[in-house]
């Protein structure tokens, strides 16, 4: 990470200084924000929220260090560089106590000052690998706790606090839910017949069948090995449920070719309905189930609504 990534505001009355500061580092930072009264350069600090900032401490309306100050009250990590042509000892102490991580005198040296910002520079960048590498840590985390480490789609954990939030919203905008759950045929044979690390790759490809098939915002889940949940919003009459159905069996349907082996395969689907099957989440899926098993029961690779079991 080099200086190019940040982000300077510079506040100074003088528009010569300014121009000259400008053209001294416009290749050093990503942006360079100029302010030209204490006034402006807080409200600058507020909209940009510029990476470090070096402020003149004689400037109209609200001086360097009281601007400084009222900055470091909401953020006290804030980096502020102080430029000033006084260095008596009150000026200095106020200077300190607000928090001024460095005081330059002028005329400005500007070895002096490139000095000052390089180490700015170097300690932001140390923070911002730490919290990148924190960052990814947590994605990491929650990838795991909501997504199926194998698949990538959402987990059982996931799924059902996604389509809680769903049923909320659908009474909200009284619209229906269609839930489907899906349970692969005799999946247990792939695995026997050809290993777990196969019957994986299996798995793999049937979610990508699926998802060549749903649209991109429907909720898609896997609930347990070869048991799968996709839920469906039915905003207007002319959604086909039964389209989407034989679409899903018939896409199963076709051989799936690994490592030179063709498989065959096939899933049975049950369909329960919000609200008419059900108003909760966990009412909603048992009655797929149940539906599913019903489906499977009458010959296997069809889907049968719960609504229809007698």
């Amino acid at each position: 990470m080099n200086s190019t990534d940040f982000t300077l505001l510079y506040i100074e009355d003088d528009s010569d200084l300014q121009e000259w500061f400008y053209m001294l580092f416009e290749r050093k930072f990503e942006k360079i924000y100029q302010a030209f009264n204490g006034e402006e350069g807080y409200d600058y600090y507020k909209r940009y929220n510029p990476d470090i900032i070096i402020t003149d401490i004689n400037i109209p309306l609200l001086d360097g260090l009281n601007m400084a100050q009222k900055i470091k009250l909401s953020n006290k990590n804030q980096p502020i560089i102080a430029i000033s042509a006084f260095d008596d000892k009150e000026t200095l102490l106020k200077a300190i106590n607000i928090g001024i991580n460095y005081f330059v005198q002028k005329p400005v040296n500007i070895n002096f000052l490139n000095e000052k910002i390089d180490e700015i520079i170097s300690n932001l960048s140390n923070l911002k690998e730490i919290e990148n590498l924190r960052q990814k840590k947590i994605d990491h985390l929650y990838q795991l706790a909501h997504y199926d480490t194998l698949t990538g789609i959402q987990n059982r954990f996931f799924f059902e606090k996604s389509l809680q939030e769903m049923i909320h919203r659908a009474k909200k905008m009284n619209f229906e839910i269609v839930l489907f759950f899906i349970d692969l045929d005799d999946f247990k044979r792939i695995n026997d017949t050809y290993g777990h690390a196969v019957g994986d790759t299996v798995l793999q490809k049937v979610v990508e069948n699926i998802q060549n098939i749903i649209r991109q915002d429907d909720v898609f889940a896997r609930i347990s090995g070869d048991e799968f949940a996709l839920v469906l919003e039915v905003i207007n009459s002319n959604f086909n449920i039964d389209l989407i159905a034989n679409k899903i069996i018939t896409t199963l349907q076709k051989d799936i070719k690994i490592e030179n082996k063709s498989m065959e395969m096939s899933c049975s689907i049950g369909i329960s309905h919000f609200p008419q099957d059900a108003t909760s989440e966990i009412e909603l899926l048992k009655k797929a189930d149940i539906a599913m098993y019903s489906a499977k029961e009458t010959g296997k690779s069809s889907f049968k609504y719960y609504k229809d079991i007698k």
